[in-house]
């Protein structure tokens, strides 16, 4: 079984229809992309995502070293960590639903903090 089959199968049907509709990656709202079926199973190769975090699966980043995850267990919830700490941290709640976060532009509140980024 492909990764994109197993995404469509496991993922919430919330995200599997974003992926389904979109055969490219997508930006969204200020710093989010989202992988398209074009991208999703070589970004989740390069990083190595179910080799450190099985079970889940990378659906896009913030163009600034963090991953955006979901579990592929049906839940709708979305979560990130860091390329370099998967499989070494806890990924951390961004939403509880992959529906109503794409309808709120994917807003990275954790990019609303100005000092991580030195632009003062």
């Amino acid at each position: 079984m492909t990764l994109l089959d197993s995404v469509t199968s496991g993922a919430s049907s919330e995200y599997s229809g974003f992926l389904v509709a979109h055969p490219d990656s997508t930006p969204v709202g200020d710093f989010i992309l989202l992988y398209g079926q074009s991208d999703l199973t070589e970004r989740n190769e390069t990083y190595e995502v179910q080799s450190y975090l099985n079970g889940w699966v990378a659906i896009g980043d913030d163009g600034g070293g963090t991953a955006i995850l979901i579990k592929l267990d049906g839940s709708p919830s979305v979560f990130r960590c860091g390329h370099g700490a998967i499989g070494s941290t806890d990924p951390e709640l961004v939403a509880e639903s992959f529906g109503a976060w794409f309808a709120d532009d994917c807003r990275a509140s954790w990019m609303d903090d100005d000092d991580d980024y030195g632009d003062d």
